[in-house]
């Protein structure tokens, strides 16, 4: 382990030499400065671990060391002890609010001092702490925000969403959105450049659906499996689902529009979308986690987009989003279905958008 670098600005020899000998007995690496010119040298180009200023040097006053230290200061400021013969309040506030850790009043108490001193390193220690676990609170925040609308994740952080294996029924709202002919591009343009494509594409879809209080469950490497109502109900679900569909169609015959200018080819895609109760939460093992949605609903919001390859709608909801949802928008109803995997038949609405 390291020494910890304490530089000692003192004119006075014996004081300095007494400051530097303590220090070295004490497990510390003194640095000794005669006056204020050598100590911003100095400082100019290391970062002590501590440093012990004099007030009262015979070039210039050690406050203006102390403005030095606290204008170029990292992230987390080097503890600085002011030391005088001059005690009074004045100086102790003069010396405090330009930015003193300590001020020590001379003849110094070499026991109070070396108890400050590992004080002062352990307050560091914490700041250092607090600091690495902020980088992480915030690494991990931005992960979960690829996931999840802001106001969510803080939910997930203040642990008012549980974390832990395990789920409950929910009422959703299930949004699939796929985009239609993408083996077809790919092959057009190659992997790499319709990857960065639709990177592009599902970012800017993905802010729709945040915007309209969804989540993203899951990318489906052509298609987004997004939730409204879980992990959290905003009391509107059905209704922000159709009205993320209704963005997204906006948004997607905007690019078409562009595309068409720039002669290339048109994006196909459709959406299906269905409300009802699922399962929603935490599966896997201690080792890996996944939020996952299952359900009849979650079939059926599936089953429902792949309809949208036979109907002139992009854009397909069942009865339970319709009468959940309580939008007065256009909707055209289709005729009753019967869905692969469901023993009842289904009606269907195509949104006119």
């Amino acid at each position: 382990m390291e020494k910890k670098i304490i530089a000692i600005v003192e004119d006075a020899e014996t004081q300095q030499k007494a400051l530097e000998i303590y220090m070295n007995a004490w497990g510390y690496q003194a640095v000794p400065l005669g006056n204020a010119a050598d100590a911003i040298t100095y400082l100019s180009t290391n970062e002590p671990d501590l440093v012990l200023i004099d007030l009262h040097l015979p070039d210039h006053p050690g406050i203006e060391i102390l403005k030095h230290i606290r204008d170029t200061d990292g992230e987390i400021p080097i503890p600085v002890f002011m030391v005088s013969a001059e005690d009074s309040p004045e100086v102790r506030i003069v010396c405090m609010s330009t930015g003193a850790d300590d001020f020590l009043p001379k003849p110094l108490n070499f026991a109070d001092l070396s108890m400050k001193i590992q004080q002062a390193f352990e307050r560091v220690a914490f700041k250092k702490e607090i600091r690495a676990l902020n980088a992480r609170l915030e690494k991990e925040k931005k992960s979960l925000q690829r996931y999840f609308s802001s106001d969510l994740v803080e939910k997930i952080l203040n642990e008012e969403i549980s974390t832990e294996l395990g789920g409950s029924l929910v009422e959703a709202s299930i949004m699939f959105f796929d985009i239609r002919g993408s083996t077809t591009l790919a092959e057009n343009i190659g992997p790499q450049a319709y990857a960065t494509q639709i990177s592009l594409l599902f970012g800017d879809l993905i802010e729709i659906i945040f915007a309209n209080g969804g989540s993203i469950n899951e990318l489906l490497g052509d298609g987004i499996l997004a939730t409204f109502g879980c992990p959290f109900s905003k009391g509107n679900d059905a209704a922000n689902a159709v009205n993320a569909a209704v963005e997204i169609e906006k948004h997607m015959h905007a690019l078409n529009t562009e595309r068409v200018r720039k002669e290339k080819p048109l994006y196909r895609f459709g959406i299906g979308i269905a409300t009802g109760k699922i399962f929603a939460g935490n599966i896997g093992s201690e080792h890996m986690i996944k939020y996952a949605v299952m359900g009849d609903s979650v079939n059926t919001a599936a089953r429902i987009e792949d309809l949208t390859k036979e109907h002139n709608y992009t854009t397909l909801i069942d009865e339970a989003t319709r009468v959940k949802s309580g939008l007065s928008i256009e909707l055209t109803e289709l005729p009753v279905t019967h869905l692969r995997g469901k023993k009842e038949q289904v009606k269907i609405w195509g949104v006119n958008s």
